[in-house]
């Protein structure tokens, strides 16, 4: 009985130290789990001309169930340099890579250049990682055959690439605009790009996701290979004057750059205005005018420009009832600046004419101005009135009238 109780006694204390040597020890309680990793390319065998230099991208990729550190070393020709490099072109001799999907890989580049004396022929190089305590090892077989004579290189994809379709934009001061952008990551990697943007001085800016509006941002990240949609908007000041802003928009991942010029055209505005007499100066004819039949009336008509460049080749129309006569002293203005540079309105005198058989009442008249950039107009109420003349031509039928009558009544009164 004592024996027995002896030896569980012992394999309590054995399992209690093993289980106090796997705590202490990471290692041991992580043998447990599943381990491996991977080294790839999509090109095994290149071809190069003289004085060209090898850069391949090489995908890193842990596939077990537990972190790694991964040692890597390249063995070949030393004089070529081989080395990994960063997309920021610092060389990496040894990387970490977790297990979780989004921090599992990484994309390197291996690099290599062939000294001016390299002969013609095959060069191999065997891209190694092994993790850190050597129990795990990985290799690529990479071979590079060099012509004597330069190789015409097929054309790569761009690394970063910006386009829009509409670079060059036209609007009136005051008014925004906004360029659709789109940014390609060309490689096989996500990345994370800044942007940033050289604009006039005075003016602002900001960026945001193409479906996004409401969010601005200053980076945004691309997947592999992907392209995402931007909405660039450029906010000029007040009181920009009219003329072309050029603009130059960029994006950078590392040192992967690309920009894109762009162009901002303002025009001036246009906004033309019409009033009267006792709209312009406080006194005077309103909209409400009196007229008589036959006869002529005179009213000042005031123009002006509330926009910022000048309004060209000013006519002036008129709608009217038949037969009555309207003009206009002077009938053009070969150009109408803004207000700020005249500093007063400008005066057109109409001139109406109801027609002679016009008969009294209200009547409406519209008067239009037009130019090339903008048009206005203005509805007069006239109210015509029976000209004096026929007033005293009855004033003296009547008398006749009734000097008749009185005449009348004395010759029968003497009978």
């Amino acid at each position: 009985m004592n024996g027995a109780r002896k030896i569980f006694s012992a394999f309590l204390v054995l399992t209690f130290l093993a289980a106090l040597t796997s705590v202490g020890n990471p290692n041991v309680a992580a043998q447990g789990l599943a381990r491996d990793f991977s080294i790839s390319t999509d090109c095994t065998h290149i071809v190069i001309g003289k004085g060209k230099e090898v850069e391949l991208d090489v995908r890193i990729a842990n596939l077990g169930e537990r972190d790694e550190d991964i040692i890597l070393s390249i063995s070949g020709p030393e004089d070529w340099e081989p080395r990994f490099e960063k997309s920021w072109a610092y060389e990496v001799q040894a990387i970490h890579l977790g297990c979780e999907e989004d921090r599992n890989s990484l994309s390197l580049r291996f690099k290599a250049k062939p000294p001016e004396e390299a002969t013609a022929g095959d060069y191999e190089f065997t891209l190694r990682g092994t993790t850190a305590d050597g129990q795990l090892s990985r290799s690529l077989k990479i071979v590079i055959t060099l012509k004597a004579k330069e190789v015409a290189a097929a054309p790569t994809a761009e690394k970063v690439k910006l386009t829009t379709k509409y670079p060059s934009m036209k609007q009136p001061a005051g008014e925004n605009f906004e360029f659709e952008i789109e940014l390609k990551n060309g490689v096989n990697e996500a990345r994370v790009f800044d942007l940033a943007a050289e604009i006039p001085y005075g003016w602002a800016a900001y960026c945001t996701p193409r479906w996004e509006k409401a969010k601005k941002i200053s980076a945004i990240k691309v997947n592999a290979n992907a392209t995402e949609r931007l909405s660039f908007v450029l906010i000029p000041p007040p009181d920009v004057p009219e003329g072309e802003y050029k603009v130059t928009f960029g994006a950078r991942s590392g040192e992967d750059v690309a920009t894109i010029e762009l162009k901002a055209v303002v025009t001036g505005t246009y906004k033309l205005k019409l009033g009267t007499e006792a709209e312009v100066l406080g006194q005077g004819e309103t909209r409400n005018i009196k007229a008589f039949a036959g006869r002529e009336k005179s009213f000042t008509l005031f123009l002006w420009n509330e926009g910022s460049a000048p309004i060209s080749d000013v006519d002036f129309f008129s709608s009217k009832p038949k037969d009555w006569e309207v003009s206009f002293k002077p009938e053009k203005l070969s150009s109408l600046p803004p207000l700020t540079e005249e500093m007063k309105p400008t005066k057109v005198n109409v001139i109406i004419k109801p027609k002679a058989k016009a008969i009294p009442g209200d009547y409406l008249v519209t008067l239009t101005a037009s130019g090339k950039e903008d048009r206005e107009s203005m509805e007069l109420r006239v109210t015509v009135g029976a000209p004096m003349t026929w007033g005293w031509i009855g004033v003296a039928i009547i008398l006749v009238v009734i000097g008749s009558l009185l005449g009348l009544f004395a010759k029968l009164g003497r009978r």
